[in-house]
């Protein structure tokens, strides 16, 4: 068996064993607009060191999502906007590992943490209830609109959103209702997000029993397919057992991606595949070196 299939199933396998199937309590909630709207915060004093909390109100209780600078160059270099996956921990270990402190570049990179991530304890109790999850995922979405606005009025010159995974279709959902950033690079994502859920982590039987509740509120296709989509750079992977190829990558439409030669991990243990990418989407967008 392919080596990046092997690593993906293990994985996926540990998540089935040392996980509670999501959503096993209740799936109902409002629609993804609803939330949205319903979510409030204030952005913090960006110059604080280490970690940032933010907290969100919103249609779930008890929301705190967060930020810590990675690295922090003159307001006006380029800045890169970065989500976590589900369930990563460190929150910042992707990016981190992408922009470690001996790469030099002139850039401006900020990991974003989004609610109910804190632990794995935090996150099985969380998620047994869907409103939670696409109250977090609003929430976030939200956070980082605020962060741009707020970078592009202290003068960063290009303002890029990524993420990996989850934090890939958070991407996606800013770039939907917002795409106040110059660019956007989802990693191992894509538009149908709800279809995990079915496939490959599979929702509690009880919720799986109420598809359209869960696809209308995670899936966007139809959305994205009316959206000009030029100024997105999607990532998949070849071998991707989690948000499989054959999914996500129909679900971009004609939108063209690169296809990395790995398991849904492969950029979280490549971390310098991250980078290139990033930095290479920024200089088509910047004039000025970094």
């Amino acid at each position: 068996m392919n080596k990046h299939i092997l690593g993906d199933r293990l994985f996926l396998t540990l998540i089935r064993l040392f996980g509670t199937p999501f959503f096993s309590e209740s799936v109902q909630t409002a629609s993804f607009d609803e939330h949205l709207r319903a979510t409030q915060l204030e952005l913090p004093d960006l110059d604080q060191p280490g970690f940032i909390p933010v907290p969100v109100s919103g249609l779930a209780d008890n929301m705190q999502a967060g930020l810590k600078w990675i690295r922090r160059s003159e307001a006006s270099a380029p800045t890169i906007l970065f989500h976590q996956g589900g369930g990563e921990l460190p929150f910042d270990r992707t990016i981190g590992g992408a922009f470690p402190s001996n790469v030099h570049s002139n850039i401006n990179v900020i990991a974003i943490k989004t609610p109910f991530q804190s632990d794995l304890k935090e996150l099985k109790e969380r998620f047994v209830h869907f409103n939670n999850y696409v109250a977090m995922i609003a929430s976030v979405v939200q956070l980082t609109e605020a962060l741009v606005q707020a970078q592009r009025d202290a003068g960063s010159r290009v303002i890029l959103v990524a993420g990996y995974s989850l934090g890939g279709f958070v991407s996606c959902r800013h770039h939907l209702h917002y795409n106040s950033a110059d660019a956007y690079v989802p990693f191992v994502a894509g538009t149908s997000h709800a279809e995990i859920f079915f496939t490959t982590v599979k929702a509690a039987r009880s919720a799986r029993k109420h598809p359209d509740i869960i696809r209308s509120r995670l899936n966007f296709g139809d959305a994205w397919k009316n959206t000009d989509n030029s100024n997105v750079y999607p990532v998949l992977a070849k071998y991707d057992q989690l948000n499989r190829l054959s999914v996500q990558g129909p679900s971009y439409g004609n939108l063209p991606y690169e296809l990395w030669e790995g398991g849904h991990l492969h950029g979280a243990r490549h971390p310098e595949q991250i980078r290139e990418k990033l930095l290479s989407v920024i200089a088509r967008h910047s004039p000025i070196s970094m």
